[in-house]
């Protein structure tokens, strides 16, 4: 395909997805009852679906992967298709910024990769934000053990951060990171968490969306009077968790989108309502994310290292904070992309 031609391809998805973005914008701010409603699922399936090109091999892919960066786009490789997802956002950067180094300093036992090319099933392939896998650290005096030339990242934990990119675009991804290819069959937890955009009055809603390949949750809500109570396996493409831990709660568009996931109500937490206790401290125990620690070391030879804490945790609060650090208005960006346009 001619250079020029290839280029006038990903400028009208680019523009396309800028479009979507802008209407995005405009649906944030109207009241539920407005017309924003109706056309949500439409919108995610437009979302998903911004292809530049089809009938791509693998090999192919990574030569677009190159050029896709000179249009500040994000894409992906589904079943022969690019598609455009995402686009580079302050927020989007900081918070997988932020999560790496969490998960760095909590642990020396672990790797942590950014944009790493996952090749899930036949042409199919992810470039995942945030790629978590154990790694043992050389110790003085042990003999150094190198891998095998051409070895394959095997993560245990994924984390994807959507600041463009649809709720229902990124729970689509699950079943992909749960499959059994070669880098994904070891994978044991998804993470994702959607950024909406600043809404008129200043504030914003984000929602974190956890899901496990062994997904066990309880039957029933703990309580003081029964704290154990009995676990059930579902389908790990439905969210084990979800919270709303931003400063406005989500729309009823978002919420019906979530509902259709199939997640139990009592395991959707956070800012729902206007009345919900929002997510305002450090520490609050309503906005935290534990993940096990025997998921990340999964296959690890020896297990969970000595002195390992429990449980991973995330404090939302935090995630918050930076997001609303590094969160610009949507017309900004749309001037940046006409600016460098016409530059």
């Amino acid at each position: 395909m001619l250079k020029n031609t290839l280029d006038k391809k990903f400028k009208l998805a680019r523009d396309t997805f800028l479009q979507f973005i802008e209407q995005d914008t405009i649906k944030e701010n109207i009241t539920e009852e407005g017309t924003a409603k109706n056309k949500s699922k439409q919108s995610i399936e437009k979302y998903t679906k911004i292809v530049v090109l089809s009938g791509v091999s693998l090999e192919k892919f990574r030569e677009l992967h190159i050029e896709a960066r000179k249009f500040k786009v994000y894409i992906r490789l589904v079943k022969g298709e690019v598609i455009i997802y995402e686009m580079p956002s302050p927020p989007h950067s900081f918070v997988a910024g932020y999560l790496t180094r969490l998960i760095g300093n909590w642990s020396n036992y672990l790797e942590i990769s950014s944009e790493l090319d996952m090749t899930v099933s036949r042409n199919t392939q992810y470039i995942s934000n945030v790629i978590v896998e154990p790694w043992p650290p050389w110790q003085p005096g042990q003999q150094q053990c190198t891998p095998a030339p051409g070895r394959v990242p095997q993560p245990r934990m994924i984390i994807e951060v959507g600041r463009y990119e649809s709720i229902g675009s990124l729970h689509s991804l699950s079943s992909e990171y749960f499959s059994d290819s070669a880098q994904t069959r070891l994978i044991q937890v998804y993470l994702s968490i959607k950024i909406f955009n600043r809404r008129s009055d200043g504030t914003v809603a984000m929602v974190a969306m956890l899901y496990l390949r062994n997904n066990q949750i309880p039957t029933t809500v703990p309580t003081q009077t029964r704290p154990n109570v009995r676990m059930t396996t579902i389908r790990n493409t439905i969210p084990n968790l979800i919270i709303s831990f931003g400063t406005a709660p989500l729309q009823q568009e978002s919420i019906d989108i979530i509902n259709s996931t199939g997640v139990r109500r009592y395991r959707i937490n956070g800012l729902l309502q206007p009345n919900d206790t929002a997510c305002t401290n450090p520490g609050m125990q309503n906005y935290q994310i534990d993940i096990p620690s025997n998921l990340l070391f999964n296959s690890f030879p020896g297990g969970v290292p000595w002195g390992t804490p429990n449980n991973f945790t995330i404090d939302l609060w935090e995630v918050q904070r930076r997001i609303l650090d590094r969160l610009v208005s949507v017309a900004f960006m749309l001037c940046y992309y006409i600016i460098t346009d016409n530059s």
